[in-house]
């Protein structure tokens, strides 16, 4: 199997949340957007869930999204004069920094960087 990319599908409840939190936040650029979907130049996508969730959601924190940035500690400064609240602030792991965030469905993303 030669793998030619990833795509990861987010699936969310308020789709019009999502995408202004992935695009005005992040920085994400979108490719297509319908109704129920938006696609990302970025490699991510959100999905208009089908069901609400359940009162306890086991699959919760189940899945982190990655970016991969120049600079943890600048993105965190640029990100936290947006309004983003960190779950994690910039740690250094070795030669290693990352900090976690969680989109507005309580998705985590983690920003990491290293040399």
């Amino acid at each position: 199997m030669e793998i030619q990319g990833v795509t990861a599908m987010v699936m969310v409840q308020d789709i019009e949340k999502a995408l202004r939190f992935y695009r005005d936040n992040l920085g994400f650029t979108v490719q297509d957007e319908q109704e129920d979907w938006v696609v990302f130049h970025e490699g991510v996508s959100l999905g208009l869930a089908p069901e609400p969730l359940p009162e306890v959601n086991v699959a919760l924190n189940a899945v982190i999204i990655t970016i991969t940035v120049a600079d943890v500690r600048a993105s965190y400064e640029e990100l936290t004069r947006k309004g983003v609240a960190f779950f994690v602030a910039p740690i250094e792991d070795g030669a290693t920094t990352y900090a976690t965030i969680r989109d507005t469905e309580g998705n985590l993303i983690q920003l990491l960087s290293s040399p």
